[in-house]
């Protein structure tokens, strides 16, 4: 692959290689949106606080089933103590996982194969990225640029290393998920000045925003087996609410209250709820109206559960918790 460079990774004993795919200054520079959009000092302001880094780790485990309920075990710390910010992790498939690492101050796109562990770095730009999230074509994933003088895109960057491409020019996207290859539901910051975060429904082609409602939180998802995608409804102080939005009939319902403060979750594939803080809970909206703990079989201490990702089969999770 062109533009691709191998580097051994002595200090992980499972990883033979550290596969890095270099984008480098030079060739981001030349595909950088041209209309680079004018942001006011309060905006500048709200974006740059919105990605005040923790020092966290990603742990993946195994992740069973059984009529007592769900079980953790055998967990992998796939950044191996890597100093600073490792996060927002995302399954590609059941045995890849995108994620955000931060790395001499600058936070950048890699992946981890599980099967071999091995990594690739799918950017090294001159900015930063975030919230990586594959797109519906499979031929890379979207995820936001924050450059340094404070510009903040939904960019799209591709496997292959082609040139990236800015899919939404006109918003500040803080995350995001896909309702099909032409439209996305953002999450949009809001401003100093009052503004309030918002949910919008972008459509890439025709280039419309449209605001579905305010005050949510950072956890968007599809939700399995639907047509319908999640956030959480922020609107009452101490009253947070999982709630679904259906693109086809517009209507909101509300699913499960959260565990209290939280705002990060994850979806099984047979339509179970999974959040945490110190201990990682899950609840089936169906049938269940409280939040029962996942068994953890190993003695690793989940402290500070934040973001949370599931592979499409149900047999792994990733957990970000605090270093």
């Amino acid at each position: 692959m062109e533009g691709v460079k191998e580097k051994v990774f002595g200090t992980m004993p499972e990883a033979k290689k550290f596969v890095i795919g270099v984008m480098d200054q030079e060739n981001f520079q030349k595909f950088r949106y041209m209309k680079k959009l004018v942001l006011i000092v309060t905006i500048i302001t709200a974006s740059l606080k919105s990605w005040a880094q923790p020092e966290t780790e990603i742990y993946v485990f195994d992740l069973v089933k059984s009529e007592n309920g769900f079980t953790i075990s055998n967990p992998v710390n796939i950044t191996y103590e890597n100093p600073g910010y490792d996060n927002q992790p995302y399954f590609k498939d059941d045995l890849t996982l995108l994620y955000v690492s931060t790395d001499k101050g600058q936070t950048d796109v890699a992946e981890v194969e599980l099967k071999e562990y091995s990594w690739t770095w799918y950017t090294r730009t001159p900015g930063s990225e975030y919230s990586p999230t594959p797109t519906p074509d499979n031929k890379g994933f979207s995820s936001i640029n924050l450059e340094k003088d404070g510009t903040q895109l939904l960019w799209k960057y591709f496997y292959d290393f082609s040139a990236p491409k800015v899919l939404v020019p006109d918003l500040i996207i803080g995350y995001h998920t896909w309702l099909n290859e032409n439209e996305l539901i953002a999450f949009v910051l809001g401003d100093t000045l009052g503004n309030p975060n918002t949910l919008q429904r972008c459509n890439l082609k025709t280039e419309e925003n449209q605001i579905l409602t305010t005050e949510i939180g950072r956890s968007l998802h599809n939700i399995p087996k639907s047509s319908s995608i999640s956030f959480v409804d922020k609107k009452a102080e101490d009253d947070w609410w999982i709630t679904s939005y259906d693109p086809l009939s517009a209507k909101f319902s509300k699913i499960c209250k959260t565990l209290p403060g939280q705002e990060d979750y994850a979806w099984h594939p047979d339509g179970v709820v999974f959040m945490g803080n110190n201990d990682l809970y899950y609840l089936d909206a169906n049938s269940e109206k409280s939040w029962k703990q996942v068994i953890l079989q190993d003695d690793k201490v989940l402290n500070g559960i934040t973001r949370i990702s599931i592979n499409p089969s149900g047999t792994k999770i990733a957990i970000v918790v605090n270093e």
